[in-house]
């Protein structure tokens, strides 16, 4: 059994190299496609975002498959996927939906968005409506006979306690199969991590407070068989991966940034253009929350100079005493 080995990752380096990348910006074709842009952002011409990349709306039904962003290596039409029209209804009379929603043509039409795709970011599993039967049509019929290995697949399972147990076996082996097929990221909370660790040991809910998280991520990690496992509490991120495991601190934020609606699509709108930018995994979740603290809870999207401001306020609380001091206890 492989041991587990918590590197202590600097912050202040990485937030350093990090200056320089968003100094520099991007002038590649690359498409960043979300369910969260901001419409006055587009109505007012700001078609790129601090990170120099094209941003779009992302076609309702991708969305309607669970499916929250997108990046594309370059500019796509994706018009003709917007114009298909259905929608995953809830109750029993619907649990065969990807069935009955696909088709020869809209196979070929997703193998050809994803054909362009480097990375695909999906919504809460736990809040999807057949998330488990709809993400596995797309890898069975779409991802797989495309034969494309280079994907990196970004999923959050959200809180397990709204699903049953057998349930949580499904979409761990979907997961697991889904990384056969390219890179997978399953990125949680402290919370739901806990949660999914007692439901994965059959242990009954409790209040009890998190403890020895490592401990049980190292056990959740082990358990899904997927690359990355991201687990991250108020003031720092865990990365557990077969190449790296390492601890980061990562800059408080307020409760209502912390816990705003779309929080977690933004995080990833910085984490998904780290990983198309081929950035280290320190890098990419450091921009992630870069990103995620910049916007804090306004609706715009926040400029470069709003970037490169956070990350001072960030190298200004790594500079106080005593705050590295948890990371190696």
């Amino acid at each position: 059994m492989q041991v587990f080995n918590i590197e202590v990752k600097e912050s202040m380096p990485i937030l350093t190299d990090l200056i320089e990348t968003i100094r520099q910006g991007n002038d590649s074709h690359n498409v960043y496609l979300s369910t969260h842009i901001n419409q006055a952002d587009m109505q007012s011409g700001k078609l790129k975002n601090a990170l120099g990349v094209s941003q779009g709306e992302l076609p309702k039904p991708l969305a309607e498959l669970g499916i929250r962003s997108i990046t594309l290596n370059a500019a796509f039409n994706s018009g003709t996927l917007a114009g298909y029209n259905f929608h995953v209804e809830e109750g029993e009379a619907y649990r065969n939906r990807w069935s009955e929603i696909k088709s020869n043509q809209l196979i070929a039409d997703l193998q050809e968005l994803f054909h362009h795709c480097h990375t695909v970011a999906f919504d809460d599993w736990a809040n999807v409506t057949q998330a488990s039967e709809l993400w596995d049509g797309l890898l069975v019929d779409v991802m797989r006979p495309l034969g494309k290995l280079d994907l990196d697949f970004i999923f959050y399972l959200g809180d397990p306690a709204l699903k049953r147990s057998f349930q949580i076996d499904e979409i761990l082996d979907i997961l697991s199969d889904f990384s056969r097929h390219g890179r997978v990221t399953v990125a949680m909370d402290e919370t739901e991590a806990v949660k999914l660790w007692k439901m994965l040991n059959a242990e009954q809910f409790s209040q009890e407070p998190v403890t020895d998280l490592r401990r049980k991520s190292v056990f959740i990690y082990r358990t899904m068989g997927v690359d990355r496992l991201l687990v991250y509490a108020a003031d720092h991120v865990i990365l557990y991966s077969n190449d790296t495991q390492f601890s980061m601190i990562r800059q408080v934020v307020a409760q209502s940034v912390e816990y705003r609606p779309d929080a977690r699509n933004i995080f990833i709108a910085g984490f998904s253009i780290g990983l198309l930018l081929r950035l280290s995994m320190p890098h990419c979740i450091a921009l992630g929350l870069i990103v995620f603290g910049a916007q804090g809870t306004g609706a715009s999207i926040p400029d470069q100079q709003a970037l490169l401001d956070y990350i001072d306020q960030w190298i200004d609380e790594l500079n106080k005493p005593d705050t590295h001091i948890y990371l190696y206890q």
